[in-house]
């Protein structure tokens, strides 16, 4: 296995920056290779005291034919970055910042400018959340906004993307409410947030009150308010955690952290309205370890959806999307290659899943078969303290 030492591009340079998950796309041949990024940050809620490691902002740079990783180094150090975001047209990217311990303390959201062809960031601006423990974010092109969910105090916030890229001030946000049955749901814990494909409503899933907030959305004013329907409901202590919607606007993907399980639902955008149409378990029937989920995808062509899991598995499974109905058929599950795989993230072309193993200190590259949705693993391994989500930019 080709280990990618990081003591061995320390002198490469340190600079203010961060990182993206992007709608941008692009074929194998029309990249010349595309910068990567992985936001670190410590471990949360082990029970035991982390070692003290430098975290922030990893770069490197993927060949999109053979799927190579070439190492650049830190390119940004902050306490953490827990989620990477990036503007749809520039080269500039965004993060939320790790407030550490202090649970009460307003996130930071940090706007950098990219130098394509050195990776290196430099800060634009820093503003804060509207909120506390800010853990994803998402981004939306027709309105240039950016959507916080912001976890410890459970609420959404909104904030406009200014012309030069730079992140305006909250001037909307939203917040939950309610508890759930489990010791880690004592009050409403925003965990994910994504606009629908119609730019019309804002999905937010609600951790501690087992709920996904549905908020219409003005793109003239920026506003959320509470839809029709306001949530919708989940078994109580599932603990919903990230949301996926497909590119073709008529389904929704929602995994549950606490039980592992895995929904699928329908989207009508004209009423901003979720109906259920399939909840299955990713675990096999006689599993009895512990679950926790962690990230789920769907594909850039609608086709198929991933889903990591973590606890006693450490495993990515493929599924198959019915393209009338929505439902999933799983075709494949196979280590994550490594522990803990905390998120993960298709490049632009489609054709390399990178999964960060934050208990191995590894992201891993998986090559994708895009025909059948099958992933095949691969040698590249790029060595990072405590990986927790990866993003891509074009070069």
């Amino acid at each position: 296995m080709q280990k990618l030492q990081i003591g061995l591009v320390l002198c490469l340079g340190m600079l203010h920056g961060c990182a993206i998950h992007t709608a941008q796309s692009c074929s194998a041949t029309s990249c010349d290779s595309e910068l990567v990024y992985i936001g670190t940050g410590p471990p949360f809620a082990t029970g035991t005291p982390a070692p003290v490691r430098e975290h922030g902002i990893y770069a490197a740079r993927l060949d999109p034919r053979t799927g190579h990783l070439s190492p650049l180094g830190w390119v940004a150090k902050i306490d953490g970055a827990a989620w990477l975001t990036s503007h749809p047209t520039q080269p500039v990217l965004y993060s939320v910042g790790l407030t550490g311990n202090d649970k009460k303390a307003e996130s930071t959201l940090y706007s950098f400018a990219v130098d394509p062809a050195s990776g290196q960031l430099r800060e634009l601006n820093r503003t804060g959340a509207g909120g506390t423990d800010a853990t994803h974010m998402d981004l939306d092109a027709a309105s240039m906004t950016l959507f916080s969910a912001n976890h410890n105090s459970g609420d959404v916030s909104a904030l406009p993307v200014l012309a030069d890229g730079q992140l305006g001030s909250v001037v909307s946000l939203q917040k939950g409410s309610g508890t759930g049955p489990h010791p880690r749901q004592n009050r409403p814990q925003t965990h994910a947030v994504a606009i629908d494909p119609s730019h019309r409503y804002v999905v937010a899933t609600d951790f501690g009150a087992d709920k996904l907030y549905v908020y219409r959305f003005d793109p003239a004013t920026r506003a959320l308010t509470p839809a029709d329907k306001a949530f919708e409901a989940l078994p109580a202590g599932s603990g919903p955690r990230h949301l996926a919607f497909h590119p073709g606007g008529g389904f929704m993907y929602v995994n549950s952290e606490l039980t592992g399980d895995l929904r699928a639902y329908s989207w009508d955008a004209s009423k901003g309205a979720l109906q259920l149409v399939q909840s299955l378990s990713p675990y096999p029937a006689a599993y009895i370890g512990a679950k926790s989920a962690a990230e789920i995808l769907v594909s850039r062509d609608g086709r198929f959806v991933y889903v990591s899991l973590r606890g006693g598995l450490n495993s990515i499974i493929a599924y198959a999307i019915d393209a009338n109905k929505g439902t999933l058929t799983e075709i494949q599950r196979l280590p994550s290659g490594g522990k803990t795989p905390w998120s993960m993230g298709l490049d632009l072309t489609g054709r390399w899943l990178l999964v960060a193993n934050q208990g191995a200190d590894a992201v891993a590259v998986f090559n994708v078969d895009m025909a059948t949705g099958r992933l095949n693993a691969t040698t590249e391994t790029l060595e990072v303290p405590d990986p927790l989500t990866v993003a891509f930019i074009p070069h």
